[in-house]
């Protein structure tokens, strides 16, 4: 039973990510280093999430278990969002939302894997959906027909895969009685740090090159916007389940979907059909039920 405190973080969580791939390409077009994104987001969310958690009286230092929660979430998330940043400078937002959209079939492809769920046969027609729904992406993508092969969109289907292994580790290695924004504050702030080291070695704020102060703008609105995102998601991941969590997308697909063409354009028919296949599939993947429910 999905209480209205659930179904309120599932709709902030859906609507963010709904936004972040056509942040992802707003940063790109002006050339923002991936590095730069990723230590100032990092580390200007664990600052608010920290001081919620002051505020609140909640530890959010912890212990080695939250620590080490903390990074092996940032490690498992770093190289995603990296890789989606970057792939979000040769890749159109709506096609990048439609292939990151797939990741509740992949993640339910690892729970079969994990033996966390069982097959269950509408969410095994979903897999073939979402498989299809790819197939259409690929393939009427420009020049694909005439024999001319995407291979950024290729790459970014490991995006999908990739978020998986995170929300699997997320679900499956909760610290014992660990608040959901103290887990954030570690997670946030590992992030960042690990980040680092490849900003001050590829691009170091002191070099000439670097973009104006007044570009990050959009830097600083991301930190508000995942502060809540990252409250929500460990929020639900605790205590609803990574399958359960992954479901956001039935907002945010349209939603990205619609941003990125009202800020870029790009729209084609096989683009909503695509659209309208993974729609199919999510829905079959979210009311197919296994016989062992999934449960963080």
């Amino acid at each position: 039973m999905t209480s209205p405190r659930h179904l309120s973080l599932f709709i902030t969580l859906g609507l963010f990510w709904g936004v972040s791939p056509s942040l992802y390409r707003h940063w790109g077009v002006l050339g923002m280093p991936v590095s730069h994104v990723i230590v100032l987001t990092g580390i200007g969310v664990a600052a608010a999430l920290a001081l919620i958690c002051q505020l609140r009286g909640i530890d959010w230092i912890g212990g080695k278990s939250l620590q080490f929660f903390g990074l092996g979430c940032a490690v498992l998330m770093n190289v995603p969002f990296a890789l989606g940043l970057f792939f979000a400078r040769h890749v159109p937002p709506t096609e990048l939302a439609l292939i990151i959209s797939t990741a509740p079939i992949v993640n339910y492809l690892v729970a079969l894997a994990t033996r966390r769920e069982n097959a269950a046969p509408r969410r095994l027609l979903a897999i073939l959906l979402g498989f299809l729904s790819t197939a259409i992406l690929v393939i009427t993508r420009q020049g694909m027909l005439s024999g001319q092969v995407s291979w950024w969109l290729i790459a970014a289907f490991s995006l999908p895969i990739l978020y998986s292994a995170y929300n699997w580790f997320a679900a499956i290695w909760w610290p014992h009685g660990c608040h959901p924004i103290a887990a954030g504050v570690a997670e946030s702030t590992w992030s960042g740090l690990l980040a680092l080291p490849f900003l001050l070695l590829l691009a170091p704020p002191w070099s000439p090159d670097q973009l104006p102060l007044t570009a990050y703008w959009t830097v600083l609105l991301a930190c508000g916007m995942w502060t809540l995102e990252r409250i929500a998601f460990f929020t639900l991941i605790q205590e609803k389940g990574a399958v359960f969590t992954v479901q956001a997308v039935y907002l945010s697909t349209p939603a990205a979907v619609v941003i990125a063409l009202a800020f870029y354009g790009g729209a084609d028919i096989w683009l909503f059909v695509s659209l309208a296949v993974l729609m199919g599939a999510l829905y079959l993947n979210n009311t197919g039920s296994a016989a062992r429910p999934a449960s963080a």
